[in-house]
């Protein structure tokens, strides 16, 4: 998990030393950012001890979390398939009831993800046992 991170701060460090004045204005490509907050978020969020104590403390909440593969089955049929779960957002109820959950799926591209259907229902989704661990 911290080498994504050392490449990150080495590609963003070299534009302070010696090779400043080369580098002045080049942008760090967006793969090595990508690739270092992907590989923190699904090392933390595929931890099974962590997914179990999350679990454990809200049993009703069977819904999938971030980087957990899930089928997709909803209105969209020609989207129909297996994705990961990029994110996850709660839509506030105007009555101050509990807020509604909405999920992004995507596909996986190197380490890039790609969106493929966002704002999906948890009634369109089945959680799979399969969660995204890069590290």
């Amino acid at each position: 998990m911290v080498r994504p991170f050392f490449e990150l701060g080495w590609a963003m460090g070299v534009r302070t030393g010696h090779t400043g004045p080369a580098m002045a204005d080049v942008p760090v490509d967006r793969a090595t950012v990508a690739s270092a907050f992907v590989m923190l978020l699904s090392g933390r969020v595929a931890d099974r001890l962590v997914l179990q104590v999350a679990r454990s403390l809200d049993p009703q909440h069977a819904g999938p979390v971030l980087w957990q593969k899930v089928d997709y089955h909803g209105s969209l049929t020609h989207r129909h398939g297996s994705y990961w779960v990029h994110a996850i957002h709660a839509h506030a109820d105007p009555f101050g009831g509990a807020p509604e959950l909405r999920y992004d799926l995507c596909g996986i591209r190197g380490v890039a993800p790609v969106p493929m259907v966002t704002n999906v229902r948890r009634e369109s989704l089945t959680p799979l046992p399969d969660y995204r661990a890069l590290a």
